[in-house]
């Protein structure tokens, strides 16, 4: 960031007979840099005390030789760029380089201007397909207990927002490379706003505590546009929806879909106590609360799993979200009662423990074109295209969103995603392939 020293005096000619040395570029000392921002613990965001720590400031080095071989970042022209969405984007760092070694100086450009040489300056975007994403304003923010806030979305300008199903979730754009997502705890039916609950996750990795402290109402957002692989099964004769702690949020959206299409279905909130129960005001309102069993640890409630999901009937569903243990609990319990792989459904918002797996060389091979890539064991299918110029949407990168999805034609496939079950992992099925799981992964929180 550096400004104009308004000390300075710069003569009153065209920008083009002026050099950089002629005053402007200086430091104003009076501005700060971005970089000067500190945070305190309660949350506020002051500039750093000069008399305590040095401030970010120096000036202009006009002197400093660049070598291209030294320099690690993309540079993009703006004929180059991606698109202007602020959403992630496949980043050719290997262009922007070539790119960047090929830029004339400043002086050198002057040159070219004074001597009459038509320099293209067209600034032109190449955009395909409609933005993922859409502005929308946080209607409401309703804090639901001392960690948990409810946030309700409407469109600026009051048409209906895009349509989505049980199960859909959004993600919440930061910054064009950061972002989070969260499930929709509405009523699909109603498209007049989405709906998302978030918990502060105190030891998680800073964006719900960032997004507790930034949204609020009025504020003005991009999110994408609902995303769903966590779908209801249609053909279930009966849906038994299990929802813990902050995993109730898909599961009140899957009741409000049952309830629309007049599907049997059972909702169960368990939480330790009655404050963590923090939906259950909402729950108390709706339509269907009669179908909805709350279970209480510390009120001698607590669910006892083998007696809910006992007694499986050919067509039963069961749908279960967060944390990973309570999930292990109830899939293990429908496991002695005979539900089958394909009628359990379960959503990660982290990565579980991953069994220790040897990674091998492959060669992967395009069906229409033919070509072949080598994948080494270091390396996912998804870095091998993008560097080879075959762009992939990449989000999670840990094969939890499913938004890399692709379809195998042919050959032997080791799934080390957790979008898929079993029952669609054969290679005989299209569009049932991630490409970016390759080594053991730490895990990491979604929040």
């Amino acid at each position: 960031m550096l400004h104009e020293n308004p000390s300075v005096k710069c003569p009153r000619s065209s920008a083009r007979k002026t050099t950089p040395l002629d005053g402007n570029g200086r430091i104003n000392p009076q501005k700060r840099w971005w970089w000067d921002l500190k945070y305190g613990r309660d949350g506020s965001c002051n500039m750093v005390d000069p008399a305590t720590e040095p401030a970010h400031c120096r000036e202009p080095q006009a002197d400093l030789a660049l070598d291209h071989a030294d320099q690690t970042l993309a540079v993009y022209p703006a004929n180059l760029a991606p698109h202007p969405w602020p959403f992630p984007f496949p980043m050719d760092c290997e262009k922007g380089i070539e790119t960047y070694q090929t830029l004339i100086t400043a002086k050198e450009y002057q040159r070219r201007i004074d001597a009459g040489d038509d320099m293209p300056t067209d600034h032109k975007y190449t955009v395909f397909g409609a933005s993922p994403v859409i502005r929308v304003e946080i209607a409401k923010a309703e804090k639901l207990s001392g960690d948990v806030t409810k946030y309700e979305m409407s469109s600026l300008g009051g048409a209906p927002l895009p349509e989505w199903t049980a199960g859909a979730h959004f993600d919440i754009v930061v910054t064009p490379e950061y972002f989070r997502q969260y499930s929709s705890s509405g009523d699909p039916a109603d498209r007049t706003k989405y709906q998302i609950a978030i918990l502060r996750e105190d030891e998680g990795r800073g964006g719900s505590k960032l997004l507790h402290r930034i949204l609020s109402h009025g504020c003005k957002i991009f999110v994408s546009k609902p995303i769903n692989h966590f779908p209801l099964a249609g053909d279930g004769t009966k849906h038994v929806l299990m929802g813990g702690g902050i995993g109730i949020t898909p599961m009140v959206a899957f009741a409000h879909e049952c309830h629309a299409k007049g599907m049997d279905f059972a909702l169960h909130y368990l939480a330790i106590t009655q404050v963590d129960a923090w939906f259950l005001k909402d729950l108390r309102g709706v339509g269907w609360a009669d179908k909805v069993t709350c279970h209480i640890s510390d009120h001698g409630t607590r669910a006892d799993l083998d007696a809910l999901l006992s007694g499986y009937q050919t067509g039963w569903h069961i749908y279960t979200c967060r944390p990973d243990c309570y999930m292990n609990a109830v899939m293990n319990a429908t496991t002695r009662h005979g539900f089958p792989e394909d009628a359990r459904h379960l959503e990660y918002f982290f990565i579980p423990e991953m069994p220790d797996y040897e990674n091998h060389l492959f060669t992967p091979k395009f069906s229409k074109s033919g070509q072949t890539l080598a994948v080494p064991a270091d390396k996912s299918a998804a870095e091998i295209l993008i560097e080879n110029g075959h762009p992939v949407d990449l989000k999670c990168a840990d094969g939890i969103c499913g938004v890399c999805k692709c379809g195998p034609v042919d050959g032997d496939v080791e799934h080390r995603d957790f979008v898929l079950s079993n029952a669609q992992r054969p290679t005989s099925k299209r569009d049932h392939l991630m490409p970016v799981p390759r080594r053991n992964q730490k895990r990491r929180d979604r929040d």
